[in-house]
């Protein structure tokens, strides 16, 4: 593949959600790093009773603990800056199988802005190319409103609750 048709491929391979949160970014920012638990859907999750956790820092986990003690490794912290933006290696193939290398991974980038009204939270998930043989079907349903969007709506209906 040429540098030119992977250009083209990585403007494509993107998945965008976004949503309209009733708190400040501030507040925002620190449900999705400190509550992921709280929020994250349980049928998105490798064990019903496993525990999520985000690790606040650059090269930081975001990570499955469960019930036979084993850390699951989703995610790397690649970037952060307070109350505006996560940047992650996201490292569930399309398989939902666990990445060991982030550089073999998609990238998720956050977004928190305030805004009438709330919070406008922007997530792009990129590379998905990065993910080998599946990568457009897993596009695909990241894109659908079972992906992220549904996501998303789970951390809205939770801050409404917190």
């Amino acid at each position: 593949m040429t540098s030119g048709e992977m250009g083209v491929l990585e403007q494509f391979s993107l998945c965008k959600a976004e949503v309209l949160l009733p708190a400040s970014a501030q507040s925002a920012y620190v449900c999705f790093l400190e509550k992921i638990d709280a929020w994250w859907p349980a049928e998105y999750r490798f064990s019903p009773d496993g525990v999520l956790g985000i690790e606040p820092l650059v090269g930081g986990s975001c990570f499955e603990d469960v019930e036979d003690g084993r850390r699951l490794h989703w995610g790397t912290i690649q970037e952060l800056e307070e109350g505006s933006k996560i940047v992650l290696a996201w490292q569930i193939s399309p398989k939902r199988l666990l990445i060991e290398d982030p550089q073999k991974a998609g990238i998720v980038t956050i977004q928190f802005s305030d805004v009438e009204g709330g919070t406008q939270l922007k997530l792009v998930h990129s590379h998905f190319e990065r993910y080998g043989d599946g990568w457009r079907e897993y596009l695909r349903a990241m894109n659908s409103s079972a992906g992220w969007a549904y996501c998303l709506n789970k951390l809205k209906t939770a801050i409404v609750k917190i």
